[in-house]
């Protein structure tokens, strides 16, 4: 089977926060009034008004609370989980489903680790394949790679970051922003053939992608439909796959809608990829390698993708500002030893949301001074169990019932 490698932290990587505020017209008896004009965007200032104080219940080394604003056009509402990873007690972890392509809500994930707090984790493919737009590692083990720019359904990060960004734990146990690369390879008797991907849900033009069994049942057929920047495009006329087990090829053919038996890996390459591929034949040589790059140490032992919002204490400029929506993010303090798991409460009366601007302002005003935007809108939502308590969803999501998500970062007591 493939080798397969660690990886490791990097610094910082961040956001920044304006806000709107529509005022409707007024309607008054005696002769019509214009509409008020809407003032200019708040060009800085405080957003957050009041931050409630912490819940009973909490279970040591965490602390719930909740907050408001009516900075940004209106109402928000918001809610924090603190966690104290200096507390040996209390660990972050990736929660996820089994396969790659399997999908479920946060209460779910969170139930079935038995988790004290979540919230929803990276942008994925809804609507597809339930693939995450990141990487996702697990106890040291890569699990996904990224998916080509172009193809992703995030709004695009600041600019200046790096696409690749990640929300990493390290073997430490403390949190940092990372940027993490895939970098792989097959051995074969002529030449290495290089790698493009893990387990994603878009082969990249001209590349190959590896695949395990942890992908899952969806046919990776819909991997080599269209290109690095259209999803609508055709699929490629030219694709192939071949698989391999114990470092030789054990079959090759068209690109499989069957699972990757437990014990092989599926190369599937498309145009001048599956070219390659071709050139292979059963009971030739195929050793396929493939690692997550990282800078910093100590390694991580866990990521997923996110969007930079706050560095330095500051949050990053050139955030997207125009649309309020609920919203997700990480913050944590300058040692990745305190962290936060913050879900602002968005499209409702009682909480218009926020932009990822405001958001990035929000941030820095609960104290953290490096933060990252998780998947938002209608898959923003938060669980809690307090001590002796039931898991509950603290937050009110946008999207009823509750929206199945790839993934989830949760804290659950240290094993």
């Amino acid at each position: 089977m493939a080798g397969i490698r660690v990886v490791r932290p990097v610094a910082g990587v961040v956001a920044a926060l304006a806000t709107a505020l529509v005022v409707a017209p007024s309607a008054l008896a005696g002769p019509p009034v214009p509409p008020v004009p809407p003032p200019a965007p708040d060009p800085g200032g405080r957003v957050l008004d009041q931050i409630e104080d912490p819940r009973s219940g909490d279970v040591p080394g965490t602390q719930y609370r909740d907050f408001t604003t009516t900075v940004a056009a209106g109402r928000v509402r918001g809610h924090v989980v603190r966690v104290d990873l200096a507390n040996r007690s209390v660990a972050v972890s990736l929660l996820r489903s089994p396969v790659v392509t399997a999908t479920a809500t946060v209460p779910d994930l969170a139930a079935r680790a038995g988790a004290i707090a979540a919230v929803n984790g990276d942008f994925f493919d809804e609507g597809g394949t339930g693939a995450p737009v990141g990487v996702e590692l697990s106890g040291g083990v890569p699990i996904t790679s990224s998916v080509v720019p172009g193809r992703r359904p995030a709004p695009p990060g600041p600019p200046g970051s790096d696409p690749e960004t990640v929300l990493g734990i390290d073997t430490s146990g403390a949190a940092r922003i990372d940027s993490v690369h895939f970098v792989g390879s097959v051995d074969t008797a002529a030449a290495p053939l290089p790698l493009r991907g893990l387990n994603t849900y878009v082969v990249p033009v001209g590349g190959i992608t590896v695949f395990t069994p942890v992908w899952g049942g969806v046919p990776r057929t819909r991997t080599v439909c269209g290109s690095d920047t259209d999803a609508h495009a055709p699929c490629s006329p030219r694709s192939a796959e071949v698989l391999v087990r114990n470092g030789r090829v054990a079959a090759t053919g068209p690109v499989g809608t069957a699972p990757v038996p437990a014990d092989a890996v599926a190369l599937v390459g498309r145009d001048a990829g599956a070219d390659a591929l071709r050139a292979l034949r059963v009971g030739d040589r195929a050793v396929p390698h493939w690692e997550l790059r990282a800078a910093g140490t100590p390694a991580l032992r866990t990521a997923l993708g996110a969007l930079p919002l706050v560095r330095g204490g500051a949050p990053w400029a050139g955030l997207q500002d125009t649309e309020r929506a609920p919203r997700t993010a990480v913050g944590f303090s300058t040692d990745g030893r305190t962290l936060a798991l913050i879900a602002v409460d968005g499209r409702a009366q009682a909480s218009v949301g926020t932009t990822l601007a405001q958001l990035g302002r929000l941030v820095v005003e609960l104290g953290y001074p490096q933060a990252v935007a998780l998947d938002g809108g209608g898959s923003t939502q938060m669980v809690r169990r307090p001590a002796g308590g039931a898991l509950a969803v603290v937050n009110t999501p946008s999207d009823r019932p509750l929206r199945p998500v790839r993934d989830a970062v949760g804290v659950v007591p240290a094993r």
